[in-house]
């Protein structure tokens, strides 16, 4: 690969239909690293505890994230760096606290996407860091988009917008690798 690159794909997903993460998830890997599904295992680990049974996924040759959203599931997948993905389905009200539990002081946002997108953004860089909610996501400031302010060794990464029909969704990447976004069947 000439340039680095980020692979997500998306699918459909049923309500009540087995979860199709894992296979979406060993098929966009095979794909960036050029082998046979089959050959690809994703599996988990828990930053804080070390167990395998949850936590980040991980692979071997590549750097995998996964989300579920209503009706959709994402992937990220890349050979060149962490990456995180986040999706949520919009809605027209979020919950009330919502603000005190997403926004650091100081952020505003006027609308239920703009806090919505803040929030799946933020979700996508704490993955990338492969702490997810272990950290505080009111200590991750976001300014026109992007990470302005984060705690040590999370952060310095490209904030790109990812929307499957009725969701909204962010990937973080590593800064200056191409993204590429397609709809896959399962």
């Amino acid at each position: 690969m000439s340039e680095p690159r980020v692979l997500v794909w998306w699918t459909r997903h049923a309500p009540g239909a087995p979860d199709e993460a894992p296979a979406l998830a060993r098929r966009a890997v095979a794909h960036v690293r050029g082998v046979d599904p089959a050959d690809v295992v994703v599996g988990r680990r828990c930053p804080t505890c070390g167990s395998t049974a949850h936590g980040a996924p991980m692979t071997t040759g590549a750097h995998v994230s996964i989300t579920r959203g209503t009706g959709v599931v994402a992937v990220a997948v890349s050979a060149v760096g962490p990456v995180g993905i986040d999706l949520e389905q919009r809605r027209d009200e979020l919950w009330p606290g919502f603000d005190d539990l997403a926004l650091a002081p100081g952020e505003h946002v006027a609308t239920t996407d703009e806090r919505l997108r803040a929030w799946v953004r933020k979700e996508a860089v704490l993955k990338a860091s492969g702490l997810g909610l272990t950290v505080d996501p009111r200590s991750v400031v976001l300014r026109d988009g992007q990470v302005v302010d984060a705690p040590h060794g999370i952060g310095g990464c490209e904030l790109h917008d990812v929307d499957p029909p009725g969701h909204l969704g962010a990937v973080a990447v590593p800064v200056g690798a191409v993204v590429a976004v397609r709809e896959v069947t399962p």
